[in-house]
């Protein structure tokens, strides 16, 4: 079964914090790297603009007023 986007996500994020741990790198701050890595790498793929309404929108949900797992498992 092929993988979605949301699934090849979690799995990176396992690996960072997998990662984190054998370092002994804060979970926090192994994250933190992550999104600016993750931002830089979409600006360049996506274009700033798409980058910044993607951040915008989760920015905008970040109290949990969404299921976005719902909605991200559909």
């Amino acid at each position: 079964r092929k993988m979605s986007k949301y699934s090849i996500a979690k799995q990176c994020i396992a690996d960072v914090l997998a990662a984190a741990d054998q370092e002994k790198v804060n979970h926090s701050d192994a994250l933190e790297a992550l999104i600016i890595t993750a931002v830089a790498e979409m600006t360049e793929s996506a274009g700033a603009p798409r980058t910044a309404e993607i951040i915008d929108y989760e920015l905008r949900n970040i109290s949990g007023a969404l299921d976005k797992d719902f909605l991200r498992a559909r």
